[in-house]
């Protein structure tokens, strides 16, 4: 109850008031001075909030009565008609300042209409599409690659249906997808995934025999020839840069984020799922758990930038938040990766490359990269990142030019020793029959011979 606040906005329905002392005791006898009033008990005027604010004294206000910050602008946003849901043509309500701004009344609507926009082109094919969204789609990917996969399906039997005139699945041949593909590329789209989405999902219709063919997506003829994704870790210049435009702006969460994405190499979804628990101080390890990207947790180590933000970000954590994530942003809901990018995009926009540039999965390649050039294993690199393949991982590594030359002058220099030792314990053959003509008695036990 330590969050309600009595609100100074006019209402007809307002809490008793009585009358008392002057005093400075009390809830909130600390954030508010003298003099106080008392309030009864009043029901909190949120929209369908059911909490009650307890009697107690209160600083002397026209009131509104409203249990939490959370309520008092849920109300404020419930005021005005501000237009029409573009999804189901009831009124929207909101702030004054937002008439004309927000088409949808609610989030849900919002969903719900972007979905029927991409998917009701696709016609007759919705609901196998919706099927193997729920079924096939989802032991194959990624919670997180799901809407991925629903955006390539819908693309290619919009085609399909719109331009090709498709009606049956069995129409559908590699010619088709060879049109798509280039009607793909000539839109400006370099997408490197959409093709292995649909040879996933006519691999999956041949399994469960709902396509009678050969799967119409061909490897040789229709895979991406864009060569394999190159390395892009930031030089330690770059992320100083980077970093000195986050350690400006004076908020903990993001410095926790960025130092936890460079000592940790993890993902953003991954660092926004991480728990107050999952994080162990005293052997300087966090936990990564489910979901992930191949769907296995693993343990991480970090050093010290973790280590002394981790420090003052849990000693600034709202005690108030609910929930037992590590990160919160400032309603105190925990972040998803899109919501902290977009924090950081705010953030960093304006300023100049490479700080205007940001973008976070790129402290996972300067992570590998320095880890890889320092002197890791490689199989040991392999599973702090969590990678199911070495393909995958070879993508994150780039090798440094300081790395190439070190370990030849290292390498070189051996092989010099070993021939020089050589050379003092081998002969040619023609040396060898000189040594016979001159000293016929030369010992012939530990001489090897050398052609």
């Amino acid at each position: 109850m330590g969050n309600h606040i009595i609100d100074t906005r006019t209402s007809d329905a307002r809490p008793k008031i009585k009358s008392a002392p002057v005093t400075n005791t009390g809830r909130f006898s600390a954030d508010y001075p003298a003099p106080k009033r008392y309030f009864e008990a009043a029901p909190c005027e949120g929209p369908d909030c059911e909490h009650v604010i307890p009697a107690g004294f209160y600083a002397p206000q026209r009131t509104r009565s409203f249990c939490s910050l959370y309520c008092r602008n849920r109300e404020a946003a419930s005021r005005y008609v501000v237009g029409k849901c573009l999804h189901c043509g009831d009124e929207v309500f909101g702030r004054k300042d937002e008439v004309g701004k927000k088409p949808f009344c609610t989030a849900e609507h919002e969903r719900a209409h972007e979905t029927e926009l991409i998917m009701g082109p696709t016609g007759k094919f919705r609901p196998l599409i919706d099927e193997y969204m729920s079924t096939g789609a989802a032991n194959f990917y990624s919670l997180g690659g799901l809407s991925n996969v629903r955006v390539s399906l819908a693309k290619f039997f919009r085609f399909a249906v719109q331009l090709e005139k498709t009606t049956t699945l069995e129409d559908i041949r590699p010619s088709a997808i060879t049109r798509f593909i280039a009607f793909e590329r000539a839109r400006g789209l370099t997408s490197r995934n959409f093709v292995g989405h649909l040879a996933t999902f006519f691999r999956w219709l041949i399994a469960e025999e709902r396509y009678q063919k050969a799967s119409p997506v061909v490897a040789r003829i229709h895979s991406q020839r864009n060569g394999p994704a190159q390395p892009r870790p930031y030089t330690d210049k770059d992320l100083q840069i980077v970093w000195d435009c986050i350690e400006q702006s004076g908020k903990l969460e993001l410095m926790l984020a960025v130092a936890i994405g460079t000592e940790c190499g993890l993902r953003i979804g991954e660092v926004c799922n991480i728990r107050v628990s999952d994080v162990d101080e005293k052997s300087q390890q966090i936990f990564v758990r489910l979901p992930t990207k191949n769907q296995r947790t693993r343990t991480v180590p970090f050093h010290g930038k973790v280590q002394h933000f981790l420090k003052l970000w849990l000693a600034k954590r709202d005690p108030r938040c609910t929930n037992d994530h590590l990160l919160h942003n400032n309603v105190l809901h925990r972040f998803t990766g899109s919501q902290l990018d977009a924090w950081f995009k705010k953030l960093l926009s304006k300023e100049p490359d490479p700080a205007g540039s940001f973008n976070f999965h790129r402290l996972r390649h300067t992570w590998a990269t320095r880890l890889m050039n320092g002197g890791m294993e490689l199989a040991v690199l392999k599973e702090l990142g969590g990678w199911e393949s070495w393909n995958s991982m070879q993508c994150y590594i780039k090798v440094l030019e300081s790395t190439v030359r070190s370990q030849y002058e290292a390498s070189y220099s051996k092989l010099q020793e070993k021939h020089e030792s050589d050379e003092d314990e081998a002969i040619s053959l023609v040396d060898f029959a000189l040594m016979e003509i001159e000293n016929p008695a030369t010992s012939t036990e530990s001489i090897v011979y050398r052609t």
